[in-house]
């Protein structure tokens, strides 16, 4: 009585034993009603002469997607509602546990690396550092970590520099000419030669003559 796999819609292994093998017969025990479309997708050959087949359909109705990812060559296909696995040699049909998968399917992948494995690593990394001088924040002092007190010399006189030029400094401050505007420009007028009245009296030879009004003052003769 050999046991087969049963792969369920939503992705759980399930075993079956069944008493006589028919591959003709596989698809009723996958819960399909009739066989149209359901046959062997891929054959994988392991160790010691063993051929395992998937058998399933690749088409169906819409929410009855198998979500289970099988292994290479088969990881891209798209399988509709259950599938089964099978184990045979040359003397016939063999039987395949949940367990016998389990290692079958590392196999097909190539194995996988134990997390367990990277953890270890990283501790044996940590505990490399120990003993070696850390910074205040816990970090191991190197060329790429710099304690907050370990400035160079240089370095904080180009600072105390720089503050003495912006807080000790003189500010000088230049008083601007305002400029000049027509009020308080001074005439650019040339003289013209001429005597103004004023001149013309203080200049007169005889000053007894300034108001000399006596020719006009004379009495007319009437007739």
């Amino acid at each position: 009585m050999p046991t087969i796999l049963i792969v369920e819609k939503i992705g759980t292994i399930k075993e079956l034993n069944v008493k006589t093998f028919v591959e003709e017969d596989l698809y009723k025990k996958a819960g399909f009603k009739t066989a149209e479309g359901f046959k062997s997708h891929t054959i994988w050959e392991i160790d010691g002469g063993l051929k395992i087949s998937v058998y399933g359909k690749i088409s169906g109705k819409a929410n009855q997607e198998n979500k289970y990812e099988f292994p290479p060559p088969i990881d891209n296909t798209l399988f509709f509602g259950n599938c089964i696995i099978t184990c045979k040699s040359e003397k016939g049909a063999e039987s395949i546990t949940a367990k016998d998968w389990e290692g079958i399917y590392e196999t097909l992948y190539g194995g996988f690396e134990d997390i367990g494995d990277e953890d270890s690593d990283e501790e044996d990394e940590d505990n490399e550092d120990d003993g070696l001088p850390r910074t205040k924040s816990g970090y191991v002092k190197d060329d790429f970590v710099v304690e907050d007190g370990d400035e160079s010399e240089e370095e904080e006189e180009e600072e105390d520099e720089e503050e003495d030029d912006d807080d000790g400094g003189e500010v000088e401050y230049v008083k601007k000419p305002k400029k000049k505007t027509a009020a308080s420009a001074p005439s650019k007028r040339k003289p013209t030669g001429k005597k103004t009245l004023f001149e013309k009296i203080n200049t007169a030879e005889d000053p007894n003559t300034y108001l000399d009004c006596t020719n006009e003052l004379e009495e007319e003769e009437y007739l």
